[in-house]
């Protein structure tokens, strides 16, 4: 079975709802191509011979309450496909806790997305530590950006891996997905991750093609995908590459067979066993 870990919220005005800071994503991304209906979306995973994925809120459309109630709002009408994310800004102090907790005890949500960048914040600042605790008391995996971000006035240096280390010595057990693989700094999660067994790397938002391209930077990812951390790397798409051709390029990447399917479902899978 294909699980991709990560789908964008479909909803018709979301562009126009995204914060000023975020719109520099539509002049780098293609974003009114990639902003799916419900209906379109569930196509589309069809097509692609994609059987579930997880859809994750991001809290960069504005309102984090509006679109965490979104997700649920879908994760409702379709439990078989989708496993709903919540997402909250961690400089919201204890107000971004309840929301969290709100999400999961009420709204059923079974992850926690946080986007450092977003908040101004890195990763292992001290505002994320309650929501970090909150997660592992839950038994629920946290997916935090890493990696380069679009934005005109901060810095990417927010995404660096290497801070998502720390967080990992002091919430042992807690399960953590770097998301975007954390390219340029793939380095970085590669020895995170090999460090800590509870450490996931994704590649949503990357066209698979490139983890194989030389000189692209991902080569270090794909050469311990296929042996070391073939238990920790997760399919995705971040619905920015069109979900037929992830596909048809993530199959065609020099892994073993049996590393494949982990990557392609088996490793998402067994992540997401442990929630429910």
């Amino acid at each position: 079975m294909i699980l991709d870990f990560r789908v964008q919220v479909p909803k018709p005005d979301r562009i126009g709802t995204r914060a000023d800071y975020m719109m520099r994503y539509v002049d780098v991304f293609d974003l009114e191509a990639v902003s799916y209906t419900l209906d379109q979306l569930l196509r589309l995973l069809d097509e692609a011979g994609i059987a579930r994925a997880v859809m994750q809120a991001e809290w960069s459309s504005g309102d984090y309450r509006a679109e965490n109630d979104r997700v649920a709002e879908i994760v409702r009408a379709h439990g078989d496909r989708f496993v709903g994310f919540a997402s909250v800004d961690a400089a919201d102090g204890m107000a971004a806790v309840n929301e969290l907790k709100r999400a999961v005890e009420t709204l059923g949500l079974r992850g926690l997305n946080v986007q450092p960048f977003a908040s101004r914040l890195y990763a292992n600042d001290k505002k994320f530590y309650p929501l970090y605790l909150k997660c592992l008391e839950y038994g629920i995996p946290v997916t935090i950006h890493t990696g380069i971000n679009y934005s005109n006035d901060r810095t990417i240096d927010y995404g660096r891996p290497i801070y998502v280390d720390e967080v990992a010595c002091d919430f042992p057990g807690l399960d953590i997905v770097l998301n975007h693989g954390g390219w340029p700094w793939t380095h970085e999660s590669v020895a995170i991750a090999r460090k800590h067994r509870s450490v996931f790397i994704e590649f949503g938002g990357i066209a698979p093609k490139y983890l194989a391209a030389e000189n692209a930077g991902w080569d270090i990812l794909l050469r311990f995908a296929n042996n070391l951390l073939q238990d920790q790397v997760l399919f995705a798409t971040d619905s920015m590459v069109p979900f037929a051709r992830a596909v048809e390029e993530a199959r065609a990447l020099p892994l073993k067979p049996e590393v494949l399917a982990k990557v392609m479902g088996g490793n998402a899978e067994r992540l997401l066993r442990s929630v429910g």
